[in-house]
């Protein structure tokens, strides 16, 4: 079971599989999540999960985007933040380092093990989203006010003990692209 700050809404298993799609979508305003992604977050087979997105597609509750999928219609209720609590690292941004293009980089990138969840944009900052490749924790990485912040949290609270390593060595991934960044201008 996920701990409350990455996901209250798969803390119980909807009724439905697309009940369980549009929770996830619905879990941070204005993210977008990829197929591939919510396939492993959700552990849904491709081919359920393309027809319940073509369904909520035709129904206009879903878009469909060239990064993945995202909710059309927010509710307040069913907005909420996945990047809550303590960051297990919270270091600054090198100076001259657009967080802009380092999120353009960042965008869609699997890192040894870590796979490409989405992500979202708040008035706090970008947020990235990647998941394990075994599913096993869940990182946001957020780039606000030339500071970094990652979260990483478990999927379920049999793993607690991993997930600061898996917070740091998704960290170590994303230093080694700052030097591709810089701005030398």
């Amino acid at each position: 079971m996920p701990s409350p700050e990455i996901g209250p809404s798969f803390d119980s298993r909807p009724p439905d599989d697309q009940a369980l799609v549009m929770n996830m979508l619905s879990s941070e305003s204005d993210a977008t999540y990829s197929f591939q992604g919510m396939k492993r977050r959700l552990g849904l087979h491709q081919e359920k999960l393309t027809r319940i997105l073509k369904r909520l597609e035709d129904d206009n509750l879903v878009l469909k985007t060239y990064d993945g999928y995202k909710v059309l219609h927010h509710s307040r209720k069913t907005s909420r933040h996945i990047d809550e609590g303590e960051p297990v690292i919270r270091g600054q941004l090198p100076p001259g380092i657009d967080p802009n293009l380092l999120t353009s980089k960042l965008k869609g990138r699997w890192f040894k093990n870590f796979r490409w969840l989405g992500y979202s944009t708040s008035e706090s900052g970008q947020s990235l989203y990647w998941i394990t490749e075994d599913g096993r924790f869940q990182l946001v990485v957020r780039f606000a006010h030339a500071e970094i912040l990652v979260w990483s949290q478990p999927t379920n609270e049999v793993e607690t003990h991993s997930s600061i390593a898996a917070g740091y060595e998704l960290f170590d991934r994303i230093s080694r692209i700052l030097p591709e960044t810089e701005d030398y201008s």
